[in-house]
């Protein structure tokens, strides 16, 4: 019998990708404090799929028809090389052509890649194969710690590095880069315990946020650290953690065939693609109808557009160009999650 999909978890995949759109693009119309507020209420988008990922992973472990998940770690791998090259044209424009050799043959590719949105594919790779072999030689007992150092690091790289005055050994990106670790076993933990009571799960929700804000105000009025910089807080894995409990557990109003088939679909492709229709769209903007720049309501439209741009863009390819789409998303090596 075929499995059931969970249509709640694939519309909050594509809320998840839009609130990606709205962190890659300018509001400079909008108060600074409703800029703010938008890029940290976003901030739930690549933690939330990597808990997702974490989710299915376990799932998929927890039986034995599906257990070999080397086809989807192959998947990931494809995606990130593949598209990687799909963006040199971008890299090139924005830059020089010695800028695509200097991030291709930099160390520093294994976790950026081409253009910098990239290290969730990457990042992915790391944690399924760092799990997959702690699960494989009995060191599960050592995930927790070794999750709680990963955050650490990450803190003490990023929000909270002038707090302490630290000279720390790495910087944010490196250690941006363990974070689906933490975020995938919180996946599996999901998974083996099953959701959260709602109560509790709405709580850490909207928990998670305030202290997204709270420290956000903090670090701003106290350090003097501007507020939409922020990646990760202490916040953050709260808050994506208690949305996709509730997505586990189910919401009615998000259960829309449409949106979820959409979620289903073309998140990941979305993802992938958005920095690209970003830039097309500006440039194609500035030079036909300049006048939208200074309007705020093109502001509060323009991570829309984007998206349902993304979205009939792989829609027709999918429809007239099949052999192309299964290409892009590596579908013709695997299927996955």
């Amino acid at each position: 019998m075929p499995r059931t999909r969970n249509l709640t978890i694939d519309s909050l995949r594509l809320l998840a990708t839009l609130e990606v759109i709205a962190l890659h693009v300018s509001f400079s119309n909008l108060p600074d404090s409703v800029n703010v507020l938008i890029r940290l209420q976003a901030r739930w988008a690549v933690p939330f799929f990597f808990i997702v990922s974490g989710y299915f992973f376990a799932q998929r472990l927890a039986d034995p028809r599906r257990a070999d998940v080397r086809p989807a770690l192959y998947r990931l791998i494809w995606l990130f090389v593949l598209w990687s090259i799909l963006y040199i044209p971008l890299v090139i424009s924005e830059h020089e052509v010695k800028e695509v050799f200097r991030r291709l043959l930099f160390p520093s590719f294994i976790y950026i890649g081409e253009y910098f949105h990239l290290w969730f594919p990457s990042s992915l790779v790391l944690g399924f194969i760092t799990l997959l072999f702690m699960f494989h030689y009995k060191l599960e007992k050592w995930i927790l710690p070794l999750s709680l150092g990963i955050l650490a690091q990450i803190m003490l790289a990023g929000a909270y590095n002038q707090v302490f005055n630290l000279k720390f050994p790495f910087d944010f990106v490196i250690a941006r880069h363990w974070l689906s670790i933490p975020a995938l076993y919180l996946g599996v933990w999901l998974f083996r315990r099953g959701p959260l009571n709602r109560g509790l799960a709405l709580a850490l929700t909207l928990g998670g946020l305030a202290l997204q804000v709270f420290e956000a105000w903090f670090l701003y009025t106290r350090f003097s650290i501007p507020p939409t910089e922020h990646e990760v807080l202490l916040g953050t894995l709260p808050f994506a953690f208690g949305l996709a409990s509730l997505g586990v557990s189910g919401v009615r109003f998000l259960e829309n065939p449409t949106l979820s088939a959409w979620g289903r679909d073309f998140s990941l492709g979305i993802y992938l693609l958005h920095m690209m229709v970003i830039f097309a769209v500006g440039k194609t903007l500035k030079a036909l109808i300049p006048v939208l720049d200074g309007l705020t309501v093109w502001d509060i439209l323009y991570p829309f557009v984007i998206l349902m741009l993304c979205i009939g863009l792989f829609a027709a390819m999918r429809r007239w160009l099949p052999a192309l789409f299964k290409f892009l998303m590596g579908d013709h090596l695997s299927h996955s999650d």
